[in-house]
């Protein structure tokens, strides 16, 4: 017991220092630098130094209450600043999923027709070229050994076709870039895990939100871990952005710390985006691995596959009427 402890206090202790006491003190020191420093002088470390050595002749500075306060304050400080990242990551997360709050709302869903209308347009753009497609297989196929009007051959080694079907595959991709089902939330993180639930719909007629709680129980602990560990990267990547937020503060009066704030919230974007499709794919995988087993548990006949008929049938028992 006394040895577990111990390792619970290290591992403890490791997460206070990482997650609070040194993002945080990076950020006082950030903050106190640009507060002497300024616009005008951005780089001009000789200024620092001169005041760092200031403070440091002082008297106060000598007795040892004071550099134990001061110490204190600049840790429960950094804490705070800290926790205050984590509460403002919590709200960023919402925004990146499209939850936004009531004032942001019409905002919102304006961006979402916009949003609608783009992958309406590349969705028609890449259903015609699949029409396209295979029309033009379909004329190949009945040519295949005519000559043509010149006394040649047809395209015999298939390079239209090759350029068909590239232009198809990245109509395809431009689609999916907006979204891979019809928008209906104002950001693509949003609409990625809607996403995974509407294409669940669509293959096995399962409610998603319903089945999930059981397919959880149902889970070996390999799988719980790779999705806690996709769940922890998104709520981390929400958390860098929310410093990302707080450098705009120091950037006030020092504009490096601009930069700062740029290249950590793009960062912590592009952390979120592939944290969030990580979980909608493993979201998927759950269920085409372990649909059937839901099915079997709750007494419902699966020999072979999790189809649509018995995923309704699913649905329905775990709706209960409703």
């Amino acid at each position: 017991m006394t040895a577990f402890l111990a390792t619970l206090g290290g591992k403890l202790a490791d997460t206070w220092l990482s997650l609070l006491v040194l993002p945080g003190l990076l950020y006082l020191a950030v903050a106190a630098a640009g507060s002497v420093l300024g616009h005008r002088n951005p780089f001009g470390h000789g200024l620092l130094t001169e005041r760092i050595d200031a403070m440091a002749g002082s008297p106060a500075t000598h007795s040892p209450g004071t550099v134990f306060l001061v110490a204190a304050l600049v840790l429960v400080a950094s804490a705070g600043v800290s926790r205050l990242a984590g509460a403002l990551g919590g709200g960023v997360e919402r925004l990146w999923l499209g939850d936004w709050p009531r004032p942001l709302r019409p905002a919102a869903r304006a961006l979402t027709r916009r949003r609608a209308r783009r992958w309406s347009a590349a969705d028609a753009r890449y259903r015609q070229a699949l029409r396209e497609r295979a029309l033009r297989a379909a004329a190949e196929t009945r040519e295949s050994f005519a000559p043509d009007a010149f006394g040649g051959s047809p395209d015999l080694d298939g390079t239209a076709e090759r350029s068909t079907a590239l232009t198809t595959v990245e109509l395809g991709e431009a689609r999916n870039l907006i979204a891979l089902t019809r928008p209906a939330r104002p950001t693509w993180m949003g609409d990625r895990l809607l996403a995974a639930d509407a294409r669940v719909h669509r293959s096995y007629a399962l409610d998603l939100a319903s089945a999930w709680p059981r397919l959880w129980l149902l889970l070996p602990d390999t799988a719980h871990g790779e999705i806690r560990a996709a769940r922890t990267a998104l709520t981390g990547a929400a958390r860098r952005a929310a410093w990302g937020l707080l450098y705009v503060l120091p950037a006030l009066c020092w504009w490096p710390a601009a930069l700062i704030a740029a290249v950590t919230w793009t960062g912590a974007w592009r952390q979120g985006r592939l944290a969030v499709h990580e979980f909608a794919e493993l979201v998927e995988a759950v269920v085409d691995l372990h649909g059937r087993d839901l099915a079997t548990a709750l007494g419902i006949p699966c020999e072979e596959r999790l189809t649509a008929v018995e995923g309704l049938e699913v649905t329905r028992t775990l709706r209960k009427g409703a």
